[in-house]
């Protein structure tokens, strides 16, 4: 009993260490530059979300061709292929239309034809145009509140072996065209990682794509937006990381990614996906610890069955 009351101050003081962290950044400095520069790129339709998802996974800042030179520096990489979407045409054009009068009768002429008269009117159509991702791009850097996770971790590899086993998808390692670290694609099933990032990165990665698979997201009964997808995924890799690597604190990642991706200066979205972020991030944590036991107990049986056979020295007859 006592070790679950412990478990539940650990997640306590973890939720705690969460809002206070992420609230923080919305007072610095580096969060209002942030804020200037995102407020550059346009915001897309849920169908255009889907278009560039479905071609572009790995996308996060997309925008057009010029408006990554005139807005950012940034030029569009030679041989990139462009993200296509749908954009809105608005225009004006001359129709003749019938005259009706007060009583919403047709007006008519003294030989009984239908009076008209030119008017203008606004239309609007589509046109596919295409946008490009930043990973597509050089230039000038776009400021971001998230900074990579740097250096060696302890058990690394015991942890990314735990991590592939308790993935309900399977999970690969690419090089990623972009500034993507990683992602989950629910069409296919499966999630990819950046195989050149640090270890402390990597492990934070894949528990951030698996949240995203573990909660469903992109799937059929997904009923999530992007930035709240975001907000849990990250949540729940901050969380999962404190419990199963209190040494690896991802606080200068996940608090600024967090806020990157709330809607305003405070931390409602957070608060209102807490329940379900703590309760991802304790069944996470609990199959990775679990994961670890079997797999440290399976060395020491494997230790102990490769042990020599000691070899005693044979006792000599004399006639």
């Amino acid at each position: 009993m006592r070790e679950r009351k412990t478990r539940e101050e650990k997640m306590s003081l973890v939720q705690q260490k969460l809002e206070e962290g992420v609230r923080q950044i919305y007072d610095s400095d580096k969060y209002k530059e942030y804020i200037r520069a995102m407020s550059k790129f346009p915001s897309y339709s849920i169908n255009n979300c889907i278009l560039i998802a479905s071609q572009y996974p790995q996308a996060s800042l997309v925008c057009g061709y010029h408006t990554w030179q005139k807005e950012f520096n940034r030029t569009v990489n030679k041989g990139e292929k462009g993200i296509m979407i749908i954009a809105p045409i608005r225009g004006k054009c001359l129709v003749e239309e019938e005259l009706f009068d007060e009583n919403n009768r047709l007006m008519r002429d003294g030989e009984g034809n239908p009076l008209t008269e030119w008017v203008t009117r606004e239309y609007q159509s589509y046109k596919p145009v295409y946008v490009f991702d930043i990973g597509q791009t050089s230039g000038d850097p776009v400021p971001s509140l998230a900074t990579t996770l740097e250096g060696d971790l302890e058990g690394f590899e015991s942890l990314k072996e735990a991590l592939f086993s308790i993935s309900p998808v399977p999970i690969t390692f690419e090089r990623i065209q972009g500034s993507a670290k990683g992602y989950f694609a629910p069409s296919e099933g499966k999630i990819v990682i950046e195989e050149t990032l640090p270890p402390r990165q990597m492990i934070k990665t894949m528990i951030h794509e698996i949240a995203h698979a573990v909660l469903g997201h992109g799937g059929k009964e997904d009923k999530w937006g992007r930035r709240t997808r975001e907000i849990q995924a990250e949540s729940v890799a901050f969380w999962v990381c404190q419990m199963v690597a209190p040494d690896m604190d991802t606080s200068e990642y996940s608090f600024g990614y967090i806020s990157g991706w709330s809607s305003g200066r405070d931390i409602s979205e957070l608060k209102e996906n807490l329940d379900l972020i703590k309760q991802t991030a304790d069944g996470l944590s609990q199959s990775i610890e679990e994961r670890l036991k079997e797999m440290k107990k399976d060395r020491q049986e494997m230790a102990k069955v490769s042990e020599p056979v000691p070899e005693y020295p044979r006792r000599k007859h004399h006639r």
